[in-house]
């Protein structure tokens, strides 16, 4: 009783899906802008040389947070289903909840699509001709952003606003 006073961790539970999910998505419009910078011209030779010692660094670096951000999106909504759901279903945020972790879900079914041209990349396969395919690998983070990250985004906001607001 007395940590409800301070922190209540029903309200937390609450709002980790939006939190987490502001968060994946920021991260992944940060690397698709941050990356598109090797694919301008001026600097394409330059790009082509370095981005597989690069790119290898950047992924050892970044896939942690990827998978963090969205191991909470999907998992706090579940439990968000799993907690109270009758309550949730009749503020209607139940579904917005479980579209959410579906689409957190959904960026890892692109991996399919990213996996060999991170590969490809990292291993130099291209012999200098990494921007191709960093090219490549930009045009499909930019469909998974705006599809699966905005989606997980907008269901988990929308989730905690009417949750919160009645």
């Amino acid at each position: 009783m007395a940590s409800g006073v301070f922190f209540d961790p029903l309200t937390l539970l609450r709002l980790a899906p939006a939190i987490s999910s502001t968060a994946s998505l920021t991260l992944a419009w940060n690397q698709h802008w941050m990356l598109r910078i090797f694919t301008l011209p001026e600097i394409k030779r330059d790009s082509n040389l370095y981005l597989p010692k690069w790119f290898h660094a950047f992924f050892r670096a970044g896939l942690p947070s990827v998978l963090a951000f969205l191991s909470v999106t999907m998992t706090t909504a579940t439990l968000n289903l799993r907690s109270e759901s009758l309550l949730l279903k009749q503020r209607g945020s139940y579904y917005w909840y479980a579209a959410g972790a579906a689409l957190a879900v959904g960026h890892l079914l692109f991996v399919p699509a990213v996996a060999p041209r991170i590969q490809a990349i990292v291993e130099d396969e291209t012999k200098e001709k990494s921007v191709g395919e960093l090219r490549r690998w930009l045009r499909v983070n930019g469909i998974r952003g705006l599809t699966t990250d905005l989606g997980a985004w907008v269901c988990c906001v929308v989730a905690v606003v009417k949750t919160f607001s009645m």
